[in-house]
């Protein structure tokens, strides 16, 4: 009888082991959705896997996962397969081929070298395969023609250096291809009838012609930043009939020549929507450069070397929403330049050297949709009083870090629906109180280091109606006044103190202290008393 009982313990602390194994290497996250730790080969995933399950996800901090040869019929039941934490995986000869149901497999960080035909075969079913974060280093034309179905391919970051000519031919579905950092030195990778986004950006690729994509009829995004571009070739629409995004920033490209946009019609709408070619070396924006490019929406020229902008350089972009040109070299902005821009939604001209803008900059018309403009970050010393009369819709202007010594009501007269307005770091010493008065609607101002002393009476309820946050440190305020301004403050409850900075922490001195009596709103006076002297003497 004794035995028996000792048997039945046995029996029954070998059940909550293994009830204990099940709970500890797979657990049920959601329906059909299971996480497996400590997984070390497909066999071991089989034994677990019953009715029901739909995806897995391994992950492995001890281990990583061997194939073995025998019959794994649990597996072919799973459609995702997620082994990006499992901690590398040897493929063997048998590789995938058990999963035959498997329509998203994700092998990144797999410490793979080679993908072989025989490691995917009988998956027909599969859509999405993410091979990205390997060493792979060449994609065969035998290995894809496996993956019939498949529609999204990710082979990011790895050391592919080698693409077998129409490797993606045989995949009439695949509309997605990222080969983004790899070890491509051109662009040649056959022909597909259907896919959409190509990405070779971050590779070698330093020579490029338009004739290598003509196989691909239907691409919408082509993605080649960060290589190693000086030249583009003619003819982009003659060979990408369909291309919606072309980014080729962050290369060495030193123009932009009006035939790059030709197609195989004049009069046809180009289809191009985003155009990125920051981050290059171009200097010059010649007439009529984009305007084959009338479907344009986003153009960024940020951070080129463009010191001189031609007066229709813009012409035929009459549906671009918004335009970057921060980072130049533009010292000068010819007149109406942005005249027929009336689709136009932000205007980022921060980080040149312009010195001044014109009365005719935005033609004498209305640019009814422009709500942001940057002009931060210039040498401004002079704004036209109605520079910005095209402009009544703007609700952020920003002309931080400038040269600007005085405001003009004109200016300021047409932008009733300036909602943010930054003056920070310019040299301005004092704001007239018709100014303040038309700034109705505006809930954030900067007029952080300046030169001001002082601000008109603040005692009228209608005077910022709307303002919720001011920045007013490192003016040389005097003291009476920066009181009055502060208890003004903290009466409409406006945020005004920011106590990490060096002014409010005691680091900095707020104002100067002075032997009237009373805040002094006159500039002659204040000069005469050399209160900005005294504050940087402090």
């Amino acid at each position: 009888m004794q035995w028996q009982i000792q048997l039945l313990l046995v029996v029954l602390l070998n059940g909550l082991l293994l009830h204990a194994k099940d709970l500890q290497e797979c657990e049920l996250v959601k329906d059909g959705y299971h996480v497996c730790r400590e997984i070390e080969s497909f066999d071991q995933l089989n034994q677990y896997v019953k009715n029901g399950w739909q995806s897995v996800k391994i992950v492995n901090e001890h281990t990583g996962i061997e194939i073995t040869h025998k019959p794994m019929p649990n597996l072919a039941k799973l459609i995702k397969l997620d082994l990006s934490e499992s901690g590398g995986l040897t493929l063997g000869k048998q590789g995938f081929r058990q999963f035959e149901l498997l329509q998203e497999l994700n092998i990144t960080h797999c410490q793979l070298e080679e993908l072989k035909e025989q490691h995917f075969s009988n998956m027909r079913n599969l859509l999405s395969m993410d091979v990205s974060y390997n060493d792979v280093q060449l994609i065969g034309e035998q290995l894809m023609s496996q993956l019939p179905n498949l529609i999204y391919a990710n082979f990011s970051n790895n050391l592919i250096a080698e693409i077998e000519p129409n490797a993606f031919k045989s995949l009439k579905k695949l509309i997605f291809l990222d080969l983004t950092t790899n070890e491509q030195d051109n662009v040649t990778i056959g022909e597909n009838a259907n896919l959409r986004y190509l990405s070779i950006s971050n590779n070698n690729v330093r020579d490029f012609h338009w004739c290598r994509l003509r196989g691909l009829p239907k691409l919408e995004e082509l993605h080649l930043h960060s290589n190693w571009l000086e030249v583009l070739d003619v003819g982009i629409f003659y060979h990408l009939p369909k291309l919606r995004v072309f980014n080729v920033s962050n290369n060495n490209i030193y123009d932009i020549k009006p035939n790059l946009f030709m197609g195989p019609s004049e009069v046809a709408i180009t289809p191009l929507e985003l155009l990125d070619y920051s981050s290059n070396n171009v200097k010059l924006l010649d007439d009529n450069v984009f305007y084959r490019l009338n479907n344009l929406r986003t153009l960024n020229l940020w951070f080129n070397q463009i010191n001189k902008i031609s007066a229709k350089a813009f012409q035929g972009l009459t549906k671009l929403e918004s335009l970057h040109l921060q980072g130049n070299k533009i010292t000068a902005l010819p007149d109406h330049v942005f005249a027929n821009l009336t689709s136009l939604e932000i205007l980022d001209l921060s980080r040149n050297a312009l010195r001044q803008l014109n009365r005719e900059t935005f033609g004498n018309g209305l640019l009814g949709k422009l709500w942001m403009l940057d002009l931060s970050n210039n040498n401004l010393e002079q704004l036209h009083p109605l520079a910005l009369s095209s402009l009544p819709f703007l609700r952020e202007l920003r002309l931080r870090r400038n040269k600007l010594t005085t405001l003009d009501i004109r200016m300021f007269a047409p932008l009733r629906r300036l909602q943010l307005l930054t003056l920070s770091e310019n040299r301005l010493e004092e704001i007239d109180i018709d100014i303040l008065d038309s700034f109705d609607r505006l809930t954030a101002l900067e007029i952080n280091n300046n030169k001001l002393t002082y601000l008109p009476v603040l005692k009228s309820s209608n005077y910022l109606a709307q303002l919720q946050q001011i920045s007013i440190e490192g003016n040389p305020w005097q003291c009476l006044c920066l009181d009055e301004i502060t208890a003004w403050l903290d009466t409409r409850q406006v945020r005004y103190a920011r106590p990490s900075s060096a002014y409010y922490s005691g680091r900095k001195p707020l104002c100067v202290v002075t032997p009237m009596e009373q805040c002094i709103r006159d500039l002659n006076s204040v000069r005469a008393q050399g209160i900005v002297e005294s504050y940087e003497q402090i």
